[in-house]
């Protein structure tokens, strides 16, 4: 899993409660440390904004607040975990250090006298290590609409990679998740009982709260009521997903084709977003939207693992129209094996379980290569700028 929200090289600060005079200080005192906003927040607004702008630190002027300082602290250590929070005061006084350091403060500074402490507080939080090696790999899959077999290869690819993993699979499909009745189970808790208690779940609430597939998939569902699921911050997706990343080796997620807060923030932890289409003018033209869109959220390409779906020898478009268009290296296709894939799917099987020897289970199977690919290996195509028999679907005529 990608940590994000990070600085590179100067962490990201939000003051709150501070007068023009500690303003003054604390940019003398982190001018080379941190990247300061221009004023300072209000105790009534602070939430609103540290939840918008996910900071690095947060400085809270503590002595003339000391009740709004300590109800700031113990809201931002349910919601904001990992925030590095330092308490600025006008004078040393145990009481108060203790009160602080209580609710969860990681400093107590005054200045000038503290800068040297605040400045390395700063640094440290700038530059924490990654955890990146202890996470589990985090696998996206969106389509390029409707109907090309996204969820279809999350199940399968799931299932293949559960013989010798431990394998989550997690419905991020708000709107038309078809993950459960696909693999034929109904599960006691979905993402919509999880999300609320994001801020404190942990990796034994979720193993409690997922379902076993026979192919010992586990299993996180959207519930059935989509009403249920109220509004999703995009904290407690990363926060869910994060979790799951240290319960599980691998975290694939059905991410479908819309692209809400929850999907954006899915995406962007990834490891690997495969981006689903099949070869037809309609598929590829709505990948080339996706790509686009993928682009503006921050997906490098270096992340797209582009899979052509319901592939075969006679397709509308080719796989070379496909690439130079899309700009994007074909890292597999799937056999269109409609008959096998429709079996598998009514009888809540997979399409090996239907039959092994198939061109659709072989090149599932195969699948597995695409999530460890070595980036640097990948040649990325230039998009066709002009006279391509495709280029008027693109808008590059």
């Amino acid at each position: 899993m990608r940590n994000i929200g990070r600085s590179a090289g100067a962490a990201s600060v939000v003051l709150v409660g501070l007068d023009s005079e500690s303003m003054g200080m604390v940019r003398e005192t982190l001018a080379a440390e941190a990247v300061l906003p221009n004023s300072s927040v209000a105790f009534g607004d602070a939430l609103a904004v540290l939840d918008r702008t996910t900071p690095d630190v947060v400085i809270v002027g503590y002595t003339r607040a000391v009740e709004a300082a300590l109800a700031l602290a113990e809201e931002l250590r349910r919601s904001q975990p990992a925030l590095v929070m330092v308490a600025l005061a006008d004078a040393p006084d145990s009481s108060a250090i203790l009160g602080a350091m209580r609710a969860g403060y990681k400093e107590f500074v005054v200045l000038p006298d503290d800068a040297a402490r605040l400045r390395q507080v700063v640094h440290e939080a700038a530059f924490r290590p990654a955890d990146d090696e202890e996470k589990g790999r985090v696998v996206a899959l969106t389509g390029a609409k409707g109907g090309v077999g996204t969820t279809t290869l999350a199940v399968h690819l799931a299932a293949e990679l559960a013989g010798i993993h431990r394998v989550l699979l997690m419905d991020m499909d708000f709107g038309m998740g078809d993950v459960a009745p696909m693999m034929d189970i109904s599960g006691r808790d979905s993402v919509a009982d999880l999300l609320p208690r994001a801020d404190r779940l942990d990796e034994r609430m979720l193993t409690s709260a997922v379902m076993v597939h026979r192919t010992k998939v586990n299993v996180l569902t959207t519930p059935d009521d989509m009403e249920s699921i109220g509004p999703v911050r995009a904290d407690d997706v990363y926060n869910l997903i994060s979790v799951a990343a240290k319960a599980y080796q691998w975290v694939i997620v059905d991410c479908g084709t819309y692209y809400d807060e929850a999907v954006a923030m899915t995406l962007n932890v990834a490891d690997t977003v495969v981006l689903v289409t099949t070869p037809d003018v309609t598929s590829v033209r709505d990948a080339f939207r996706r790509v686009r869109t993928l682009n503006v959220l921050g997906i490098e390409r270096e992340r797209i693992r582009l899979v052509v779906n319901r592939y075969h020898k006679a397709a509308y478009v080719s796989k070379k129209d496909i690439s130079t268009n899309l700009g994007l290296h074909i890292a597999a296709t799937v056999a269109d094996d409609g008959r096998h894939v429709e079996q598998a799917v009514n009888e809540g099987k997979i399409i090996r379980e239907v039959n092994r020897r198939c061109d659709a289970a072989r090149d599932i199977a195969n699948l597995v290569a695409v999530l460890t690919e070595d980036p640097e290996d990948i040649e990325i195509p230039e998009p066709e700028a002009s006279g391509g028999w495709l280029s008027g679907l693109f808008g590059r005529r």
